[in-house]
């Protein structure tokens, strides 16, 4: 989602502005495409994070304000038709009065760099590193959420790629009838050798036949490939441990946070 945003941007040559630590081949969403050109002509400015808003070490809000206030100050003097500012800063939340100071940051923000109208910014949070708390906190301060779209979603089950880790975020019910969509989008992906991922913690129900697909991605795909299972409900546990691990070839628990 992000990286159609950044290109789209790029596209029409609006300035970009990203907080972030990687390199302009190594961008969310945008993997495998280089953009030092787009930096070279000031299209793409990538600003680390310990450069616009660490102080000590430490999420300095006063700090990323002034930062991203002084580089939309240049694109607009450069007269760019729209100005384009994004960061994930789902990190900060997890050091001391973190929430309070994202809090801060979020309120001025609106107050001191948002009123352009040339200025459109995506708040990137990781969901899996923040408390149930701390993302209302968040959702308080923005009027449109932004989602990836689905690869597959009615009102019983919904499949999402995702990218880092690489595999799906499940959410709802993956019943016997819903067994095609989600081979489907398993096959969808190309790993390359990379092990797949399945976000299982909005899973509410799991059939015994979804194991069967996980096997059969496998066998398809040869010994080395692999399914790993994140954030596993009990539900999905208990199936497991009655099936047998040992009958599971391929498939194995990931992270259980």
């Amino acid at each position: 989602m992000i990286g159609s945003w950044i290109q789209d941007g790029l596209r029409i040559r609006d300035k970009v502005i990203y907080v972030t630590d990687a390199e302009p081949w190594e961008l969310p969403g945008l993997y495998g495409q280089d953009l030092r050109d787009e930096v070279r002509q000031g299209l793409l400015t990538l600003i680390p994070v310990g450069d616009a808003c660490l102080t000590a070490g430490m999420f300095d809000h006063d700090k990323m304000l002034e930062t991203l206030g002084d580089e939309i100050t240049k694109a607009q003097e450069q007269e760019f038709r729209g100005i384009r500012v994004t960061s994930e800063m789902s990190w900060a939340m997890e050091q001391p009065f973190g929430d309070v100071r994202i809090d801060l940051c979020e309120q001025e923000f609106g107050e001191r760099v948002a009123p352009s109208v040339s200025v459109t910014a995506i708040c990137q949070t990781d969901r899996r590193r923040c408390r149930p708390e701390q993302l209302e906190l968040l959702a308080g301060h923005h009027e449109v959420r932004v989602i990836p779209n689905p690869d597959f979603d009615d009102p019983v089950l919904s499949i999402t790629k995702t990218y880092s880790p690489l595999g799906l975020h499940l959410r709802g019910e993956l019943d016997g009838a819903r067994h095609r969509p989600f081979a489907e989008a398993l096959n969808n992906i190309t790993a390359d050798g990379e092990a797949v991922h399945l976000d299982l913690s909005e899973l509410s129900f799991m059939s015994l036949g979804a194991l069967q697909e996980m096997t059969d991605y496998v066998r398809k795909r040869g010994r080395q490939s692999r399914i790993v299972l994140d954030h596993v409900p009990e539900h999905v546990q208990s199936l497991i441990t009655v099936v047998g691990e040992h009958r599971l070839p391929g498939v194995e628990l990931g992270d259980p946070s």
